[in-house]
């Protein structure tokens, strides 16, 4: 075996061993998303989570420094999946009208199906107000979700410098009827679709200071 093929197996070797330690990161931190989004981010310890997981409270620390870190991947891997899932939507090849009810129906369908992740992102966001290290990883999230709005409104032939605005108004809808939905209002969701079918209309119709 030559230099360069032991030093290629060492590559691989490591590469690997790097893998295994990302899905075991990510199985880690779905288990304790499971536990955070029941509990809420201030009334769950790692003990909390590492019971729930089954594992030990030091398997966590090996691979995560501490609950923040721990609790900024698992909002970071939630959140992604989230907006890859609202991208795809945008990426279907349909007329604005028509792309416009898909968008609005996927948050709606997120609303019944992810509420209690999405509690937790709204805890956690909740939360950067009071301890600056959650500051990163909330900036990073609201900038992608921004960016899914422009890209949105870009689609359906509005400008992408409304793009902060109308998140803006998004946000405060969505976070409105997921309370309501978590408190037991089963008819938020179709009230979601509604009520943001006639938002958008009125404010992608409205002409900018500038017109």
């Amino acid at each position: 075996m030559t230099k360069i093929d032991k030093m290629s197996r060492l590559v691989e070797k490591a590469d690997a061993k790097s893998a295994k330690r990302a899905r075991k990161k990510d199985d880690l931190a779905d288990s304790a998303i499971a536990a955070l989004k029941q509990l809420g981010y201030a009334r769950t310890s790692l003990r909390d989570i590492a019971e729930l997981s089954g594992v030990a409270v030091g398997t966590l620390h090996y691979y995560f420094e501490d609950k923040v870190d721990l609790i900024t991947y698992c909002v970071r891997r939630y959140k992604i999946s989230f907006m890859k899932e609202m991208q795809s939507i945008l990426s279907d090849d349909v007329e604005a009208t028509q792309l416009a009810e898909r968008f609005i129906k996927g948050l709606s369908r997120s609303i019944r199906r992810d509420a209690e992740t999405h509690r937790l992102w709204y805890d956690i966001r909740s939360q950067a107000m009071f301890d600056p290290a959650f500051h990163e990883v909330v900036q990073d999230i609201e900038n992608g979700l921004i960016d899914i709005v422009g890209e949105f409104l870009t689609r359906t032939g509005n400008t992408h410098s409304e793009a902060t605005p109308v998140y803006l108004v998004l946000d405060a809808a969505f976070r409105f009827h997921l309370q309501k939905y978590l408190a037991g209002d089963q008819s938020m969701p179709a009230r979601f679709e509604a009520q943001v079918s006639m938002l958008l209309a009125s404010i992608t119709a409205a002409p900018t200071s500038g017109d």
